[in-house]
């Protein structure tokens, strides 16, 4: 075990990026600039992926790589803009009810999954009721249907998706691609199959999901009749590329050395300790945007002791250097984070730019002390009548990067420091879904990309718990929070919801129930062939609008 002081000495050369990656802050390329000029090109281009999703159903899906490596097959009713307003795309209009319960979609002609089915009303009601079925246990899309109740196909161009409650979000949460469509064949004959990904996944998008081998590639090639791009798009017709190959590389040490030895074209998520490097190399450009949504965030289990108590959860707090971890793990590249939402989300709390707490050992033991944790064992962790002060961390090794790793073993460390244990426990995909459902756990951590506050919504409204199409990691069941997520739900006072969802950002902050860690971006270097290659509103790569010379 690393003291703290050899922790924030120790050199990062441990590798694999985030799930959504950490930030920098020196200045690269703009990734809204319009493509280059030059020739756009075609051929192949070959991709370093961070993480390999944990399915390749977004419907069940969550981590965001399953969102970003399937935008170019599975698309949405509608785009979101650079400035986040809502654009026309799979659905040509809509209309909302005035009681805010029903929203009407008029659809697109002519578009086709590349299996030959048509797109229609049918196919949207197909989707919405795999999304919300309980065999497909939605990790993500479900929460952003919201208080969904039916899809209603009026006729085959229209369709009528009804809600119990108003949901001001919705149509922000249409153009994510965890709502994205799947042919209804391919959910008749292969629902169970999806999320192994490769022919089992067919969408109206540009590109078809050709093949996978897990852990190490997937393969997409382009479609020739694709013709119906959205607005946002920087062009019309078939997708530049001929294909696209997705290469998993998780360690950043492999990621990127196959940049540099030109074995991949472009790579993302590239870590703090290569950036400076990368920065100064000819031909290799690092193209970058803040991500918008949750850092990565540490969740207290507050249904369960110790954290259901407010000092416990707010000594843990106090007793972790952020700061000086972040500074250890990522080499000054990137800043601490204060609010549960990043500073590059719409509605962010703009009183977490500065300190929201103090680093305090001393506050840390004081707290502990009143909490009755007073006694100590042989291994100096804390006792309160003869049991140790101890919690466990589950962890996906698959879905975890090893920067996020780094920095829960500096956590793990700060707080051996207080007389806490942290038991850091590995798990596959399997065990870590069962558990969380269970709420078997007493710490949780992982990011969270979007670009609407709603998604406090699906991390701390009592209705969103593991399992049940939230990811209320903290478990936080306050009546308060809960009353002013639903009246920003219901509202279509602009605002009124921004006020509300700062309201719950900081009550989220004083009783501490969670804990961000640092501020991400997302850095994607490519080499100069590779022309085109911009980040969404979401700080994806959009695939369709790159060329490779």
């Amino acid at each position: 075990m690393y003291t703290r002081r050899r922790f924030l000495r120790l050199p990062v050369t441990l590798t694999a990026a985030a799930v959504i990656g950490p930030a920098v802050l020196t200045a690269c390329s703009d990734s809204s600039a319009p493509p280059s000029a030059k020739s756009a090109g075609g051929g192949t281009l070959r991709y370093g992926a961070a993480v390999e999703p944990d399915s390749w159903d977004p419907h069940a899906a969550s981590t965001a790589v399953t969102g970003r490596l399937l935008r170019p097959v599975l698309e949405s009713l509608v785009a979101i803009a650079p400035d986040g307003t809502v654009k026309p795309w799979l659905a040509e209009s809509w209309t909302v009810s005035p009681d805010g319960l029903t929203y009407t979609f008029t659809l697109r002609t002519g578009v086709t999954f590349s299996d030959g089915t048509p797109f229609d009303a049918a196919a949207v009601k197909a989707n919405f009721e795999h999304v919300t079925a309980a065999k497909t246990a939605s990790k993500r899309a479900a929460g952003l249907l919201g208080p969904y109740q039916e899809t209603e196909v009026v006729d085959p161009r229209t369709v009528a998706v009804h809600l119990t409650a108003p949901h001001a979000s919705f149509l922000n949460s249409a153009g994510s691609t965890f709502l994205g469509f799947h042919s209804p064949v391919a959910l008749r004959d292969h629902a169970g199959d999806l999320s192994s990904g490769g022919a089992f996944v067919v969408g109206t998008g540009p590109f078809t999901f050709e093949s996978v081998t897990p852990g190490q590639q997937a393969v997409f090639k382009r479609r020739s009749d694709y013709g119906w791009a959205p607005p946002t798009a920087a062009h019309q017709g078939p997708a530049k590329l001929e294909s696209i190959v997705v290469l998993l590389l998780k360690e950043d040490a492999s990621r990127v050395g196959a940049l540099t030895s030109g074995q991949v074209d472009a790579a993302e998520l590239i870590p703090a300790n290569r950036l400076a490097g990368l920065r100064g190399r000819n031909g290799v450009e690092v193209v970058r945007k803040a991500v918008p949504g949750v850092p990565y965030t540490y969740y207290l289990n507050t249904a369960r002791a110790p954290f259901d108590d407010p000092r416990t959860r707010q000594a843990v707090r106090h007793a972790i250097d952020f700061a000086g971890i972040v500074k250890g793990v990522f080499q000054g590249e990137y800043e601490q984070a204060w609010g549960p939402l990043a500073p590059s989300t719409p509605g962010a709390e703009p009183s977490f730019a500065k300190p929201a707490w103090e680093y305090s050992k001393e506050k840390a033991e004081k707290l502990l002390d009143e909490a009755g944790w007073t006694g100590r064992d042989a291994d100096g962790y804390r006792t309160r009548d003869g049991k140790r002060l101890s919690a466990e961390q589950p962890y996906v090794q698959t879905f975890v990067s090893a920067q996020n790793h780094t920095f829960d073993v500096g956590v793990q460390d700060a707080l051996k420091q207080v007389g806490i244990e942290l038991k850091l426990v590995p798990l596959d995909s399997a065990g870590s879904i069962g558990r969380t459902g269970k709420g078997d756990y007493d710490v949780f951590a992982f990011a969270w990309q979007g670009s609407d506050p709603v998604l406090l919504g699906s991390l701390y409204h009592s209705k969103s718990q593991f399992g049940g199409g939230g990811a209320n990691g903290s478990r936080v069941k306050d009546a308060e929070i809960d009353g002013w997520l639903d009246e920003a739900e219901a509202t279509v006072d602009a605002e009124r919801r921004a006020e509300l969802y700062r309201r719950v950002q900081r009550k989220i902050v004083e009783q501490a129930y969670s804990f961000p860690a640092y501020i991400a971006t997302m850095d994607v270097a490519r080499h100069g062939k590779v022309n085109g290659l911009v980040l969404d509103v979401d700080a994806n790569t959009d695939f369709y609008g790159i060329g490779v010379a």
